[in-house]
Order: structure tokens, then C-alpha cells, then sequence
């Protein structure tokens, strides 16, 4: 199930009206709307999360504004014969960045905790999500960051 419809593709298009006679069509940018929301809805469940997500509403909202931003830019990409690169358009690239900014939140678990976990999903999230966990009973990372760089 897609979060936005294609009038909300259109809004970040205003310069560039979505038709059957355009590049893409509109039927095409339904489809990527429903390939970036299918990418959305994968790193929910990577996180152990029941997709499609239908609760709050507020967090759909953002899942809306987040698979408008992912079908534009796939939508910008196909105007480009060659497909676009991030010197193509300030438009392209801003959608773009805006997008995979999003789906890295996500990867990053910036979600409500209203969501809740799905009992049947294989992802198991961040183990450390609540503030009562015993972290101290987790072994020892493998390796860490800091200001110089990684150590393994």
C-alpha cells in the first residue's frame, strides 16, 4: 500500500505536470510510487515493524511526505535519457538527498514508539530501545567509532 497519491508527486512537479503523454506518465509514476513505498515499507520490517503502518498519524504523514519525495525523484531520474546524476538538477539531487535521508532515519529507528513491534516479523530493532534495559549484560561491540576514526 502507497502512503501518497499521485497529487502529492505533483506538488514537488508544479513545473513539470504528470500525464499520459508525459515523461513519465502518470501511470509510470504510480508504479514508483508504489516501488518507493514497497522500499519504505522493507526497512520498516527490517526493524521488526507491521507494515503498511496505519498508526499515528502524524508518522504516516511522514511516510506520505517520504514516498512523494522518493517517487519525484525516481520521476525526475526518468526525464534524463541516461538517467540522472547528482549533476543533473538541484531539483533531482534535493529530492534525492531528502529521500535517502528519510529511509536512513528509518534504518536509524527514528520512529514513534506508539508503533509498537510486529510479533511475527523477523527484525529485532535496536537492542537498545527502552530506557530500562540492562545494557551491561550485552557483550562488547566489535568495533567503535570516535574522533579518529574506527577501531576494531
Amino acid at each position: 500500500m502507497a502512503y501518497c497519491t499521485i497529487e502529492d508527486v505533483q506538488i514537488f512537479a508544479a513545473k513539470f505536470p504528470l500525464s499520459a503523454s508525459t515523461t513519465p506518465t502518470s501511470t509510470q509514476v504510480e508504479t514508483l510510487i508504489d516501488l518507493t513505498a514497497a522500499q519504505i515499507d522493507s526497512v520498516l520490517l527490517s526493524k521488526g515493524y507491521t507494515v503498511p503502518v496505519t498508526t499515528p498519524a502524524a508518522f504516516v504523514e511522514s511516510l506520505r511526505l517520504l514516498n512523494a519525495q522518493g517517487a519525484e525523484a525516481m520521476a525526475l531520474m526518468a526525464q534524463f535519457p541516461g538517467g540522472a546524476s547528482k549533476d543533473s538538477t538541484p531539483q533531482y539531487q534535493a529530492m534525492l538527498d531528502l529521500y535517502q535521508a528519510g529511509l536512513e532515519a528509518l534504518r536509524n529507528g527514528e520512529m514513534p514508539s506508539s508503533l509498537g513491534k510486529s510479533a511475527t516479523s523477523g527484525g529485532m530493532g535496536s537492542l537498545y530501545t527502552s530506557p530500562s534495559t540492562n545494557k551491561s549484560t550485552y557483550p562488547d561491540p566489535i568495533f567503535s567509532i570516535n574522533s579518529s576514526g574506527r577501531e576494531f
